[in-house]
């Protein structure tokens, strides 16, 4: 996780050094902490990072996701159905900011779990009875958190097979991968699925 997360760094701020619009920076820059916070979640010291404004960041970038989301839906209708078919590109898509905004849901879901978690009295005691934070991946406790969780994880893999579908028939028509769209697509199909892993993981215990 810390070798997909990393090179999903590396990509996002490859991306944010060379994007054109203001839009696609802030997208870039969000997935950026997003992977960076996914990368520290897999190590205990990640227990040090205050969690208010990992909560806030994420909050944000769901709304953002979203309401890009909701902006390409109504954006699509005047021009018809044509116009919606020609605009294939991943930020043009609605359905891949939806995907977007679910991950960083996910992102609020994982930190407020873990953070729950560790705030608990068993997690008081690290390894060996010895005082102090350590990583949390066990399942978290009550009847919304493991609910929520299965709906996360099951919508980030529907996410992640959507990305590898749009991938495969980018490649039919450009024959290549390694171009700005079909970097993002690969991209959004590593973060989905790899996100959808870390949550199961949680959920498994």
């Amino acid at each position: 996780m810390t070798t997909l997360f990393g090179l999903l760094s590396a990509h996002s701020l490859w991306c944010l050094a060379t994007a054109r619009r203001t839009f696609s920076a802030v997208g870039y820059l969000l997935h950026l902490g997003m992977n960076a916070i996914m990368v520290a979640m897999v190590w205990p010291w990640w227990a040090y990072l205050p969690t208010l404004p990992q909560l806030a960041l994420f909050v944000l970038a769901a709304a953002f996701f979203a309401a890009v989301a909701g902006w390409r839906v109504v954006d699509a209708r005047p021009r018809g159905l044509a116009s919606s078919v020609s605009r294939t590109g991943h930020h043009e898509s609605a359905w891949a900011q939806a995907v977007h905004a679910v991950m960083m849901l996910a992102m609020v879901w994982a930190v407020a779990i873990m953070s729950l978690a560790l705030a608990s009295p068993a997690a008081a005691l690290g390894p060996g009875g010895h005082q102090g934070p350590h990583a949390v991946a066990h399942a978290p406790t009550g009847l919304w958190a493991m609910v929520s969780g299965v709906l996360l994880v099951v919508t980030l893999v529907a996410g992640g097979i959507s990305f590898l579908f749009a991938l495969s028939r980018h490649v039919r028509v450009r024959g290549f991968v390694c171009d700005r769209v079909g970097s993002d697509l690969l991209a959004g199909a590593a973060m989905s699925l790899g996100m959808a892993a870390m949550c199961a993981t949680m959920l498994a215990g």
